[in-house]
């Protein structure tokens, strides 16, 4: 009896926690509230823009990326990505190849890599969303032998959106990676 007992609490125990892992993610997008390397996000509605996504690119300390990164120059070779996705898409990857040897014909130039979303989603959960795209374009950039000390990352999420309608060509303007080149 007091085995039956036992295996009725133990299933019990396992079926409130596995409802509890279950509703972590409410929205059922990837890793919710969390940075690319696991971290929690803030919730408060700061952001620093020294902060870099994931702690494994390097802290650029004294670079201001409103006054101190110039957008313009690597424009066209802004990368797109699907609804609630952090991958690279095949059609994207020839600009990042265009990175890697703009960067090899101008030696001691550092890059800002801003990741932003649309507006679906919370605030939290598109801010990681940002983070682990600009951490994707970061990770590729390395596989093309970019040294990952000139690749600096930071997420905007929803925050900065290049077009403010409600069609999925908006958003899809909004699912990008800036690539940004720091003037300091």
């Amino acid at each position: 009896m007091k085995i039956a007992s036992l295996l009725k609490t133990l299933f019990s125990l396992a079926l409130v926690l596995a409802l509890v892992a279950g509703c972590s993610n409410p929205k059922g997008k990837g890793t919710y509230g969390q940075g690319a390397d696991g971290s929690s996000l803030p919730n408060d509605g700061s952001i620093n823009p020294n902060d870099v996504a994931g702690g494994a690119a390097p802290r650029l300390e004294g670079i201001n990326p409103e006054t101190d990164v110039d957008y313009e120059t690597l424009a066209a070779y802004t990368i797109y990505f699907d609804y609630d996705s952090n991958v690279i898409k095949a059609s994207e990857r020839s600009k990042l190849t265009s990175v890697q040897q703009w960067l090899a014909s101008n030696p001691g130039k550092q890059l800002f890599l801003a990741g932003h979303t649309d507006k679906r989603g919370t605030l939290e959960y598109n801010r990681g969303l940002g983070e682990r795209r600009a951490q994707a374009v970061r990770d590729y950039l390395i596989g093309l032998d970019v040294n990952g000390g000139i690749l600096h990352t930071i997420s905007y999420g929803e925050e900065r959106p290049v077009s403010n309608g409600d069609t999925e060509a908006d958003f899809a303007k909004n699912r990008r990676v800036q690539i940004g080149v720091v003037k300091k």
